[in-house]
């Protein structure tokens, strides 16, 4: 019989951060991660987002 794991918790993802109207920046991350998630890279996609917010806490 096997043992069930220890002290895992799923917990939901964060909403993905949008682009600020106006900002091209902004437009410039959402295109990539949308480009990245229409070929499968689900890495790149995760890179964009943590970039988005990022940018967003500098610039907004």
């Amino acid at each position: 019989m096997s043992q069930k794991p220890q002290g895992y918790h799923l917990a939901e993802l964060p909403a993905e951060p949008s682009a600020v109207p106006g900002c091209s920046d902004c437009l410039s991350l959402s295109v990539s991660r949308e480009n990245a998630r229409s070929r499968g890279d689900y890495s790149a996609v995760s890179d964009a987002n943590v970039e988005l917010r990022q940018h967003q806490e500098r610039a907004h």
